[in-house]
């Protein structure tokens, strides 16, 4: 007999502080490598998922780096202010 090896979500934590009930659940998509498809980014309790291949191996990829990095600096401030006219 072989043992197939049990299957353990991995996560990928978040870089930067956030109030949870405000992102987790939420889902971002991203374009893959070659432009035909779309791998879906999801915040959960413990941390950032992604549906690629490469997540599923290594527990990151730029998939779930990007939307970390777009939540980082919307987080800090670093993206422009709205000013109503």
């Amino acid at each position: 007999w072989t043992t197939v090896p049990k299957f353990t979500q991995k996560y990928m934590k978040p870089d930067f502080d956030f109030a949870r009930d405000l992102f987790e659940g939420l889902t971002w998509s991203r374009t893959n490598s070659k432009g035909t498809g779309s791998y879906d980014i999801t915040l959960e309790p413990k941390g950032f998922t992604c549906d690629c291949p490469g997540f599923t191996f290594r527990g990151k990829c730029k998939h779930t780096q990007s939307v970390n990095d777009q939540i980082k600096e919307a987080v800090d401030g670093q993206v422009p202010q709205y000013r109503p006219i």
